[in-house]
């Protein structure tokens, strides 16, 4: 998620990695391993923010009807998706990488846990309702492992892919989600995909009598 015209690094769908990545990567349906690096020293982070990465992989694997599965990896060079945590800088929500160690590609996954350079409006409101602080951790997650999957962004305001890019009332972007929330733990049970957003991730791993 990046505000203005900056595009995010390219889309890396799973499915391509383990083409891409030999023998021993995963194909589609088969578990996924990821890592959450530790974001002690970084601006913003708190702890359980580990947890709203793990609902946001556990999102993804939940509206894919099965078809994607994650795992989280004991050791950091077992992953195909590490996630980590960056200080803020120039107004930057996340971003998703694709790179290639020792010849198998990756996808690295950047989210800003702090959200005091994101605006006067977010960094007020934030401040006030720290469940709106863990919305914007925790829909940003969801976004940039999208990308790692393989959705690009869209136009469509209502679509966890949605780009900032396209402009729109990002503020009450956040809140409809945070309106749903009575407490931290509802956010298990609210994924933030729109519909769309389920039929590209559905087309993109079909059923396995749809192959």
């Amino acid at each position: 998620m990046l505000p203005g015209t900056a595009a995010m690094a390219v889309a890396l769908g799973v499915a391509a990695l383990a083409t891409q990545a030999g023998p021993n990567a995963p194909d589609a349906g088969e578990p996924i391993p990821y890592f959450i690096a530790d974001g002690a020293g970084v601006s913003g982070y708190e702890p359980s923010d580990d947890d709203l990465a793990r609902a946001a992989f556990e999102a993804w694997a939940r509206e894919s009807a099965g078809r994607v599965r994650f795992v989280e990896a004991g050791a950091e060079e077992d992953a195909i998706i590490r996630l980590v945590w960056i200080d803020p800088g120039s107004g930057l929500y996340g971003e998703m990488r694709r790179v290639v160690i020792d010849g198998r590609p990756r996808a690295f996954v950047y989210v800003t846990p702090g959200i005091d350079n994101q605006g006067p409006a977010i960094a007020e409101l934030g401040a006030r309702d720290p469940l709106l602080r863990d919305t914007i951790v925790y829909l940003t997650c969801v976004h940039e492992l999208g990308h790692a999957l393989g959705l690009p962004h869209t136009a469509d305001f209502e679509d966890i892919m949605y780009s900032f890019g396209f402009g729109g009332d990002i503020v009450r972007y956040f809140m409809r989600y945070r309106e749903r929330l009575d407490g931290r733990a509802d956010i298990a049970s609210h994924s933030g995909l729109s519909s769309n957003d389920r039929a590209v991730l559905r087309g993109l791993y079909p059923p396995a009598d749809r192959e």
